[in-house]
């Protein structure tokens, strides 16, 4: 048989030119940066997750080791034994779940206002509310907390949940006007010639078909109330009321219980609800953003 006839029948079919071989170059290269990039942001995720499961020793020896050369699970009962760490865990529990709850709710009828009545300074309304947005937590804080003083809310969780809802709900409000004006009102319209209500129709037709968008902003409220610092810390002070982000920043430094493999078995457990919400929601998250980002 000859080197020819022993080529793939797609190899014999055409001649590989100049342009064949800078599209192989340019996907290469393409292929080699997205490794990177998930070698770059996974690699400290795989390593936290692997030093968790070191003994105290081993996690200070040099040169490191890369895999544990005794798997144990001392750092994690130290954790639940030694520290408040299920208390921390249950208020930013609460205090997500609750931020996201409100967003969800008050947005979702905010925006389908927006997007479905007309009324004056619509257009000034809608633009303020995305200027609310780009303001920083720090500048908020403070007029914040005289609220939450003047109604007597210091130091609870529901200070947290309005802190946090009052942040993320103007990116609620622009996204979900743009998906509900994407959202034809002959749908609604012909919903309610069938018998029901505005609000009926709203539940059973409008918000069904805003699903993806309603999804990518619950992540996204979810994961800022989650992961929130500054508020936490200025609203709460006692044991009781912390939440983890102010309670594990607690720990560095302090004599009584400072370990870095109890900071690191924190670490990984905090990881576990985004990365199981992310997973379980992402076919509608992909959706959402991309459609989200086109509507308007």
């Amino acid at each position: 048989m000859s080197t020819v006839q022993a080529l793939p029948a797609f190899a014999r079919s055409r001649s590989w030119d100049l342009q064949d071989l800078q599209d192989v170059s340019r996907r290469f290269a393409f292929y080699m940066l997205v490794i990177t990039g998930v070698t770059v942001i996974g690699f400290p995720l795989f390593w936290m997750l692997v030093c968790s499961f070191k003994g105290g020793g081993e996690l200070y020896i040099f040169p490191p080791t890369f895999l544990p050369q005794q798997w144990t699970l001392q750092n994690y009962r130290d954790l639940f034994i030694q520290t408040n760490f299920l208390t921390y865990f249950a208020n930013s529990l609460i205090v997500a779940c609750g931020a996201t709850a409100a967003s969800l709710f008050i947005g979702a009828f905010g925006a389908y206002s927006l997007s479905r009545f007309d009324f004056i300074g619509l257009k000034s309304f809608s633009k303020a509310v995305l200027v609310c947005y780009m303001l920083p937590e720090v500048l908020l804080v403070i007029p914040l907390y005289v609220f939450v003083v003047q109604f007597n809310m210091a130091d609870t969780l529901i200070s947290l949940i309005i802190a946090n809802t009052a942040f993320t709900l103007p990116l609620t409000l622009w996204f979900m006007r743009s998906y509900f004006n994407a959202i034809p009102v002959s749908l609604e319209e012909s919903a309610m010639i069938d018998g029901c209500s505005r609000i009926g129709a709203l539940w059973r037709v409008t918000l069904p078909l805003a699903a993806p968008g309603l999804v990518s902003v619950g992540i996204f409220s979810f994961n800022h109330a989650w992961n929130e610092f500054l508020f936490a810390i200025v609203f709460t002070s006692s044991e009781t009321n912390k939440v983890l982000s102010v309670g594990l920043a607690t720990w560095i430094g302090a004599d009584n219980i400072y370990s870095w493999g109890m900071l690191l078995s924190a670490a990984v457990l905090i990881t576990i609800p985004v990365v199981v919400l992310y997973l379980l929601v992402q076919k509608r998250l992909v959706v959402g953003l991309s459609e989200g980002g086109t509507k308007g």
